[in-house]
């Protein structure tokens, strides 16, 4: 506490901001600011970030201005897609606002960071691949493993960490000779997922003797298979068949609910499926053991 006198010479007393944290570090603010995200993905992604963040500031948080600030930003967003440099700006803009309101940091400087870039729609437009890429880029596997993986991705219309997290027990028996998948989104919450007829055959043919906890795609050394490597077969698949191989396992994501919609879904079975929100409890009895999926709609040429 401390005592500052005023123009009229009337004492003020100004109180210091109560820490409504143990943290004691930067390290440590990270690692709280993590810690109440729900999703793993999140969790590594956003410390990645305020990692980097950190490291590109020439002071620690509690002495950084806001010119620091925005010098560390800058570095970090440099070279990066306006949309990864959007995320950046978002990740930190959250650690600062969080730092401030637990009272370890004196003032918010996140406040003052301008977010910018393109709409959503504009950039959205840019990462939808035509039915015939998706075909293409389907046909240029060469292992049945890495076949099926699109073609779940694609038809399931999944996130890369939902679809590497699959184990043959989220495989379930679904209306008719469709497959039916028990997926674990963001914020840890469950959806279930039809596959076409087509696409259910390739899966299941896929299993072999493997176990119920054992991962649907797994690496070559055993495990799941990782983020990364996804990441990293697609390109060099998009690279064979010819197609932009800038893309990433999120296109599909994309590109399932543009077609789907193209051909008919309606816009509940589309969020639905890619589990763009949560849906209420009495809607959970509903959508069990669902009789439609927005994955039904797609063109089933596409897996032949």
């Amino acid at each position: 506490m401390a005592l500052v006198t005023t123009p009229a010479s009337e004492p003020v007393t100004i109180t210091a901001l109560a820490a409504g944290t143990r943290a004691s570090s930067d390290l440590e603010l990270v690692a709280s600011w993590v810690d109440g995200l729900a999703s793993e993905h999140s969790k590594r992604n956003f410390e990645a970030t305020a990692l980097h963040f950190l490291e590109a500031l020439p002071v620690s948080l509690r002495e950084a201005k806001v010119e620091d600030v925005r010098q560390a930003l800058a570095m970090l967003v440099e070279g990066r897609s306006s949309g990864t440099a959007r995320q950046y700006v978002l990740r930190v803009k959250s650690l600062l606002g969080y730092a401030h309101r637990l009272g370890y940091t004196q003032f918010n400087a996140g406040a003052v960071l301008r977010v910018k870039g393109p709409p959503r729609g504009a950039e959205l437009a840019k990462r939808i691949l035509p039915e015939c890429d998706v075909a293409l880029l389907i046909r240029a596997t060469r292992k049945p493993r890495d076949r099926v993986l699109l073609e779940v991705a694609y038809a399931g219309g999944l996130r890369v960490s939902e679809l590497v997290s699959l184990t043959w027990a989220d495989v379930l028996a679904g209306k008719g000779d469709k497959a039916q998948l028990s997926v674990l989104g963001k914020g840890g919450a469950v959806r279930q997922v039809l596959l076409p007829e087509r696409v259910s055959e390739d899966l299941l043919a896929l299993r072999g003797d493997a176990g119920a906890n054992d991962p649907v795609f797994p690496a070559r050394h055993g495990g799941h298979l990782t983020e990364r490597a996804v990441h990293g077969l697609i390109r060099r698949l998009a690279k064979r068949a010819g197609i932009n191989d800038a893309m990433s396992p999120h296109w599909l994501r994309h590109a399932h609910g543009s077609h789907a919609l193209d051909r008919g879904a309606t816009l509940a079975e589309v969020q639905s499926t890619l589990g763009h929100s949560n849906v209420a409890t009495t809607s959970g009895y509903l959508h069990a053991r669902p009789d439609s999926s927005s994955g039904l709609r797609l063109d089933e040429g596409i897996f032949r």
